[in-house]
């Protein structure tokens, strides 16, 4: 039996007023009128329809689903405004209403045929009985849409209707649950058709959806989860939903889940809101009648929201024991958190996700399994990975449970948002080689395998920068692992591989055995941890070697405990490889060798010690005559080998026949002290045993015996100066704007002319400066450059005195006019060019013609020209730089009439030309941004590589001369502008028509600070 239209229209009559004007809005309510679309298969859906039919016809639309068939309700909830069976009901999608009212958007009378219920509704809400139509095999309801030309001409609506039909794909379906196909027909005959397929499973839903519109065919597969929401007042519940988009491969395998691109919110179809998601969620949210706005602080809404934070937790595990979590899976998720504001909508769920990734073993592990973001590390480098099992990582990086690296196609390169995210968001460190190795301890190594070893050495092989050497003399920046215990010895203790002095601590295995600190030989059996070894510095001992790792140890004890059979066996070891043919050998040994004390000495007094190379003195008869009463000397007292062998060995190590030079680093002469910026450098000398020398010469009365000592030290003076000129000079360095060094006469020296140490007839001593050479013994008299150099005076002496003197005022030594006199064509040649250099290249001269129409013209072009830009990078950058060229107006303005370019600060003719012909110059900017804030060409200066690095530091980058130079650029009417380049006074010339340009940018450029201020 039909319903009561005629009471229903008088119900709604009184309820909406005789008028219905003030509800044709309802026919406007979406910014698409083909909206209604999705009205009607929300109808169809809430009815319990599986199949829909879209008929269009030149005239109409009819609409056919084979669900459920109308009853009282439903007439009257079609035919009201906010009413109706489903206006309170959430399970429903759709509320008739509202909803249906988007008809009216192209009709004026739509029809509803379906059961015994056959009405139209004139005026949006006054059902009228209309003739019975029939519904058609298989279908239950009909709705016609006869096309009203006032709402929209026939033509256009069939046009947008059709449009709408083909434009809709197969995820329609996609959050449907009784509809499961879709079919339209088109007045020209073509059909489109979409069906959805489900199968359910204990982890989510697989639902497929394909499509075929003209022509094309569409599919995707899917993998849905949901959530029970009760519904407030214990009225039953809803459902929530997430939809993850599945990547399907070969033979229709699934191969993983595929990031989307758009990802609206779906309330049962999509809305207009994004949620920025990589997959899409879906549930019953208050909307505004026009779907196009999902209001935030709705309390509903905001239910679930939290609902489908708590769901999408859920689903990460199930896509996990699906196998389907991946790294491309992860790229899905909400990673990328500039899209989700704090009080976003949706942020509930960023942060369920970010809590899961972090508590739960949800990221995708190297070793195929699962880990916790707070248990996980990034690994840089594959061989790392392969190096650090979970073991090594977890004593490494301990959390309470096993560490484990993130898979390894987690990349900078290939997924970079995710692996900001990680490191950000859920704070997974990324472990470098560095970091690694900073990380090895010798508790971490002892507790490794011989095999890890091979592979430990395997991996430094590719990482040289972990066990680099110093690089020069002070280099800090080494290798950490030159400090670390890496080496794994025979007898498996752990040995760094260095000692402070850069010495090897162990050696490879050789072929036999040794005691000597080997590395274990099942390690070094590999044959790339073996070639790593040898890259490293490590080689097989030899009997040097064991000199320097046995031997000479036992002599750096405070106490030396080794008996007289075994002494006179190192000391015949240390001579035999002293005797060798290996330089490198002999220098390994000499070197360790100075600092130990091996060698038996004794001194005047009679004691006996053991002493180092450099301490003591070969046992001569001179030599114990100058010592004689210092018991500071020490002489060798060893059996050494005959024929002389035995002093030339000694002699190597620094056992010597004459004394010493001590150096020391005090009592520089006044007159030679400089300025310096940094630490300077003084090494001094003095005579070892001079001033017990000269107390044993002052106790003697014997002429004889003061003869004989004096002539011992005479010998060894004149062979000091025979076999080296500078022996008795010192060293002075020093840095001043750049290193400086010069030499001195050495304290030493000093001390030999100005003491009392040369006896004389009259049983007297006297000092040698000023000495008549007269007055010394004849076995003193032939040594004249000696003589010289202690300013004794000889008979020819006089004027050789007089030039020293003479020097001596000049500040130039004898040495140094000795050169000039041996070189006079050398010396020619550099004055000539000392004077070609003084002669400056002639300035070029570029006059203003027209100045004032010069002057209005460069205005204009200021007018135009292009403001400075920059933009905020790693650093400010420039990005207007290009819009000028200064060079060719640089080479324009300060070529001379010879074709020379000149520097505008040091006035010297351009260092050099390039390849093609062009003299090499840079261009620099005169003054800063806040000065000149245009880009113009006259802004550049033209200066030569030395003049513009000068410029840069003591000009550009002091804003006080940088001021300096703006003011006298305003007040000075002349070209040639004197500033100050560091403490250096210089003239910063221009041509006048450079001159005459910048100085208008820089007073327009006032004129517009003024202007501004105003």
């Amino acid at each position: 039996m039909a319903s009561d239209y005629e009471k229903i229209k008088a119900d709604n009559i009184r309820d909406y007023g005789e008028k219905t004007h003030h509800l044709a809005f309802l026919g406007r309510l979406y910014t698409d009128r083909t909206h209604f679309v999705f009205e009607l298969l929300q109808n169809a859906e809430d009815k319990n329809a599986s199949r829909v039919l879209f008929g269009l016809s030149e005239d109409r639309l009819e609409f056919h689903h084979n669900g459920e068939i109308f009853d009282d309700r439903d007439v009257r909830g079609i035919c009201g405004v906010g009413e109706g069976t489903k206006v309170d009901d959430l399970t429903k999608i759709g509320k008739f209403g509202i909803g249906f009212k988007a008809v009216y958007a192209y009709t004026s009378v739509p029809e509803v045929h379906s059961g015994n219920e056959h009405f139209r509704i004139d005026h949006y809400v006054r059902p009228s009985a209309t003739a019975a139509r029939p519904t058609g095999p298989g279908w239950t309801t009909l709705f016609v849409l006869g096309f009203d030309p006032a709402k929209a001409p026939a033509e256009t609506a069939g046009r947008e209707i059709a449009e709408r039909l083909r434009g809709l794909t197969a995820r329609t379906l996609l959050f449907l649950r009784k509809i499961k196909e879709i079919e339209y027909e088109l007045p020209n005959g073509a059909r489109g058709i979409y069906l959805r397929e489900e199968i359910g499973g204990a982890h989510g839903r697989l639902v497929t959806v394909l499509g075929e519109s003209g022509g094309k065919e569409e599919g995707e597969r899917w993998l849905l989860f949901e959530r029970s929401v009760p519904i407030p007042g214990g009225t039953g519940s809803v459902a929530v939903e997430i939809g993850f988009k599945l990547e399907v491969g070969l033979k229709d395998k699934i191969e993983g889940i595929a990031r989307v691109r758009e990802s609206p919110l779906y309330v049962f179809f999509p809305t207009e809101k994004q949620t920025q998601f990589g997959f899409l969620i879906q549930g019953p949210y208050r909307t505004t009648p026009a779907r196009d706005n999902v209001p935030k602080d709705d309390e509903w809404n905001s239910r679930l929201v939290a609902a489908t934070a708590a769901l999408i937790v859920d689903a990460l595990h199930a896509i996990k024991e699906r196998g389907l979590l991946t790294v491309a899976a992860l790229n899905a998720l909400p990673i990328r958190l500039d899209a989700f504001p704090g009080d976003g909508m949706f942020y509930p769920i960023v942060t369920a996700v970010r809590d899961a990734l972090k508590t739960c073993d949800l990221l995708p592990a190297e070793d195929g399994t699962y880990v916790a973001g707070s248990n996980a590390k990034l690994g840089r480098g594959a061989e790392l990975r392969k190096l650090l099992g979970g073991d090594q990582l977890s004593a490494l990086f301990p959390t309470g449970r096993e560490t484990k690296w993130l898979s390894g196609d987690i990349t900078a390169d290939r997924t970079a948002d995710l692996r900001a995210y990680l490191m950000n968001e859920l704070e997974v460190e990324e472990v470098d080689p560095d970091g690694f190795a900073r990380k090895i301890s010798h508790a971490f190594l002892s507790a490794q395998s011989d095999t890890w070893f091979a592979w430990f050495y395997r991996y430094l092989s590719g990482q040289e920068a972990l066990w680099r050497a110093p690089r020069w003399r002070g280099d800090t920046d080494i290798g950490v692992l030159r400090l670390k215990p890496i080496l794994r010895l025979h007898d498996d203790m752990l040995e760094t591989p260095f000692m402070a002095d850069g010495k090897a601590n162990a050696y490879l295995p050789p072929p036999e055995g040794s005691d000597l600190p080997c590395v274990k030989r099942e390690i070094a059996a590999d044959e790339h941890a073996a070639a790593f070894l040898k890259r490293l510095g490590l080689a097989e001992p030899d009997i040097f070697d064991d000199i320097v790792h046995r031997v000479l140890p036992k002599y750096n004890r405070f106490i030396v405990s080794v008996s007289p059979d075994e002494h006179a066996a190192d000391i015949q070891k240390i001579f035999r490889a002293l005797g060798s043919d290996s330089e490198a050998g002999k220098r390994k040994v000499i070197e360790e060798a100075g600092k130990a004390s091996f060698l038996k000495a004794t001194n005047c007094s009679g004691q006996t010690a053991y002493k180092r190379p450099g301490d003591i003195y070969l046992n001569d008869e001179e030599l114990r005559l100058y010592f004689e009463n210092f018991p500071g000397a020490w002489f060798i007292d060893e059996p050494l080998p005959s024929g002389g062998v035995g002093d030339a060995l000694l002699n190597s190590l620094g056992v010597l026949r004459s004394p010493r030079r001590i150096v020391f680093d005090g009592e520089l002469p006044p007159e030679i002290k400089q300025y310096s910026t940094r630490p300077e450098t003084i090494r001094n000398y003095r005579l070892d045993g001079f001033d017990g020398f000269v107390e044993t010469l002052k106790a003697s009365n014997s002429f004889e015996d003061r003869k004989a000592r004096s002539l011992v030290l005479w010998r060894y003076l004149v062979n000091y100066l025979s076999n080296d000129r500078s022996f008795f000079l010192g060293q002075y360095e020093w840095f001043y704007y750049s290193n400086h060094s010069m030499s001195f006469d050495s304290f030493m020296l000093r001390q030999l002319r100005e003491t009392e140490w040369l006896p004389t007839e009259d049983l007297g001593l006297k000092k040698p400066a000023g000495l008549p050479a007269k007055q010394l013994c004849i076995e003193l008299r032939e040594a004249d450059d000696l003589m010289k150099l202690l300013f004794i005076q000889t008979e020819d002496q006089t004027e050789a005195v007089k030039e020293l003197q003479h020097a001596k005022e000049l500040g130039i030594s004898l040495d140094d006019i000795e050169f000039l006199k041996s070189h006079p064509d050398d010396f020619q040649a550099w004055r000539q060019s000392l004077s070609e250099r003084a002669r400056k290249p002639a300035f070029p001269v570029r006059t203003s013609t027209d100045a004032a129409r010069g002057q209005k013209r460069l205005l204009e072009e200021l007018g135009s020209a292009p403001e400075k830009e920059y933009e905020q990078r790693e650093r400010s950058v420039r990005t207007t730089g290009g819009m000028v060229e200064p060079r060719p107006w640089l080479i324009g303005c300060y070529t001379n009439d010879d074709r020379q370019m000149v520097c505008q600060l040091c006035h010297d003719e351009m260092p050099f030309k390039k390849r093609d012909g062009e003299y090499y110059f840079e261009a620099v900017e005169a003054l800063d941004r806040e000065s000149i804030s245009i880009e113009h060409e006259a802004q550049f200066l033209a200066l030569c590589p030395v003049c513009s690095a000068k410029y840069r530091e003591f000009v550009k980058s002091d804003v006080v001369a940088l001021a300096a130079v703006q003011r006298a650029l305003l007040e000075v009417d002349s070209p040639e502008i004197p500033i100050m380049v560091g403490d250096q006074k210089m003239i910063l010339r221009f041509v006048e028509r450079h001159f005459d340009r910048l100085r208008t940018i820089l007073h327009a450029g006032e004129r517009q600070i003024i202007t501004a201020n105003k």
